[in-house]
């Protein structure tokens, strides 16, 4: 009886009393500081080098991004050993059970903080990079990307693993939270076009905008940790690009960063789109809708606030393939919720 207090069938994960959660040790709240922190780094560094240029490698947004994100990898690796528990969630290597979110966070923290040094090597080499989308920079927009995808996973675990009706409803606040810094990590892609400094051809703009939105809101359409989840999870995201609105209008009346402001993109009624149509519509077609209610919702944005406008070629060539590749991006998020909330096994 006492082990089947530890584990459970896998569709009605358990977990002792006794054994500590990730909010307990300390780990989810330091994810969260430490996910704002990257996201706000990063646009703080990417203002600085619009308006300030590229003067060393310990700039104000690069000191306060990498110690963010070595803070991470100090606790996701902290975390790999105080967490003990034992079940059928957890990997099992050897006699080891590893957190499979916290797992992904360690990887993706480790990758970025290659990169920084690999980054300064690559400028000292090469000189400064034109592009957010240089070979070295995509690499640490890669680890950050997998390091928030890690977070939410970890606190999805959290929600599964949780027993007490409070305990779920903060971890599900939580993975809404990390779906919101996951859904921001992708726009990212985008910021050139943001602070309207393009390198690349127009096409990307309307393309990313319609496609990359679709997987972060329909997983989390298919997730459900909450009513609304992709509603909401837009929502945050939203919350999230004003405060940091704010903070680099702060730091810019300081004098550390630039004057530059970036366009925020708004997902809100492709997050309803998500959650109106994930029960009724195949997996593409869901990302299909998606793709289209943020092509319109940020056409109209664009157009109206934007120092930029879309010109027809743009546009043939990018909505059609921004529209493939939200159908696309669709079917990997309802696959990535299948593989986090499989059907309950059967009882013998």
């Amino acid at each position: 009886m006492q082990q089947e207090l530890g584990r459970t069938t896998f569709g009605q994960v358990g977990i002792q009393k006794r054994d500590k959660d990730l909010w307990s040790l300390g780990v989810l709240p330091v994810m969260m500081v430490g996910a704002v922190s990257g996201i706000v780094g990063l646009y703080w560094d990417v203002a600085w080098h619009v308006d300030k240029g590229r003067d060393s490698f310990f700039t104000p947004p690069h000191n306060f991004l990498y110690g963010a994100i070595a803070i991470v990898l100090l606790m996701s690796v902290v975390a790999l050993v105080r967490d003990r528990r034992d079940t059928p969630l957890h990997l099992p290597i050897g006699r080891l059970r590893l957190h499979p979110g916290v797992l992904i966070v360690a990887v993706g923290a480790a990758l970025e903080l290659f990169f920084a040094p690999a980054d300064e090597l690559w400028h000292r080499l090469f000189g400064p990079d034109a592009t957010l989308w240089a070979p070295m920079h995509l690499v640490g927009l890669t680890g950050l990307t997998l390091a928030a995808f890690g977070s939410l996973v970890s606190a999805w675990v959290e929600t599964r693993l949780a027993t007490e009706p409070a305990r779920k409803r903060l971890f599900a606040l939580v993975t809404l939270f990390f779906a919101a810094i996951l859904l921001a990590w992708s726009a990212v892609l985008m910021a050139e076009f943001e602070f309207y400094i393009q390198v690349f051809p127009t096409f990307w703009h309307p393309l990313l905008l319609t496609g990359l939105p679709a997987f972060t809101l329909v997983l989390m359409a298919r997730l459900r940790p909450l009513p609304w989840a992709a509603t909401l999870t837009a929502l945050g995201f939203g919350a999230l690009r004003l405060l940091l609105a704010v903070f680099l209008m702060g730091t810019s009346a300081l004098d550390l960063a630039g004057d530059t402001r970036p366009l925020i993109p708004v997902f809100i009624l492709a997050g309803l789109a998500a959650d109106l149509l994930v029960s009724r519509l195949p997996a593409w077609a869901v990302g299909l809708a998606v793709g289209a209610t943020s092509l319109l919702t940020n056409w109209f944005l664009v157009g109206t606030v934007g120092l930029m406008s879309w010109h027809r070629g743009a546009l043939l060539v990018g909505v059609p393939l921004g529209l493939l590749l939200a159908c696309v991006l669709g079917v990997l998020g309802s696959l990535a919720a299948k593989a986090l909330a499989p059907k309950p096994e059967a009882r013998t």
